[in-house]
């Protein structure tokens, strides 16, 4: 299977063992995945600046701070169907189910294309996102205060 390569950015979790065993040890990967755990400011701009998609395939996330820094850049994202992602980004990047991955595998080849309509059109959707702002935060927390009793 010939398809694009896939940088992973950052340290490795917990409870991943089968993933980190499968890039240790898989050959078909070698080459085609490149992990790097530790990567400062500019090379993680220059690394989303020019990536087809960022990939977020996430069971839980607490809040999403790579969905909304790659948004900001103009990068496209793929990411698990979870609420805090809808809430972060509405509609602007494609969801699937974290699980499922035949469809995960079917949308980054298809994002991959050279001239993906998919990925054009998420890249037209992007110009509507408003990244959040804590001025926007705390009069959020203000309206939830005022109606506290």
């Amino acid at each position: 299977l010939s398809g694009p390569k896939l940088v992973i950015i950052g340290q490795r979790g917990w409870q991943c063992q089968a993933v980190f065993d499968a890039l240790d040890n898989d050959p078909q990967l070698q080459g085609k995945v490149i992990e790097l755990s530790h990567c400062d400011d500019g090379e993680l701009a220059g690394y989303m600046q020019y990536a087809q998609a960022l990939l977020f395939p996430s069971f839980v996330e607490g809040f999403g701070m790579p969905l909304i820094e790659a948004l900001c850049m103009g990068t496209p994202v793929i990411a698990s169907d979870l609420p805090v992602f809808h809430e972060i980004a509405d509609d602007i990047p494609e969801y699937l189910n974290p699980a499922d991955a035949e469809a995960w595998l079917a949308l980054i080849l298809a994002y991959s294309q050279s001239g993906s309509t998919r990925r054009d059109v998420q890249l037209q959707r992007i110009n509507e996102f408003v990244a959040p702002a804590w001025p926007q935060h705390f009069l959020a927390v203000e309206a939830l205060l005022k109606r506290l009793p």
